[in-house]
């Protein structure tokens, strides 16, 4: 089994990525639409996927990740996700704005894969700008990111 660091998994997260496979849509699940898509780090080191969920009826309802798929062991480790406002309760009151879930070493290392450390986040006000921040943190190279989540024109679309 594989012993992480807090930095090993901050290389996981940051270290240079191209997708492998385009942004597909999974379809709608418990409310939500989801977009994955499939990642590789530049050295053909490491691999990934990335998925984006929209909950359908709240906008600000969302959640963008990075999924570990390590080589060396079975299963996924979820290393990082960006969220929107899932709508405070008195157990979660992170709910309530805009915030950044983590995974540390010694929950992988305890057998703990969930990304239990939360931080409010003022990078982003809206799933469009969520995803161009979490393109950019998780270092997709720009061609990729150009390619598959060119930023938003900021023009309205009028459909007649």
């Amino acid at each position: 089994m594989v012993m992480y660091t807090d930095e090993i998994i901050q290389n996981l997260i940051v270290c240079p990525k191209t997708i492998i496979e385009a942004p597909r849509d999974s379809g709608i699940s418990r409310g939500s639409s989801k977009t994955l898509f499939g990642l590789s780090s530049v050295d053909g080191q490491h691999t990934f996927t990335g998925f984006i969920s929209k909950n359908s009826f709240f906008y600000e309802n969302f959640s963008i990740g990075l999924v570990y798929i390590p080589k060396e062991e079975k299963g996924k480790i979820c290393l990082f996700r960006c969220n929107g406002l899932h709508g405070e309760t008195m157990s979660i009151p992170h709910h309530s704005f805009f915030h950044i879930h983590t995974v540390n070493a010694n929950d992988i290392n305890n057998g703990i894969r969930v990304e239990r450390n939360i931080q409010k986040t003022e990078e982003y006000s809206t799933i469009e700008d969520a995803i161009q921040f979490f393109i950019k943190y998780i270092n997709i190279v720009p061609l990729d990111r150009k390619k598959y989540f060119a930023p938003p024109s900021g023009q309205i679309k009028i459909d007649f």
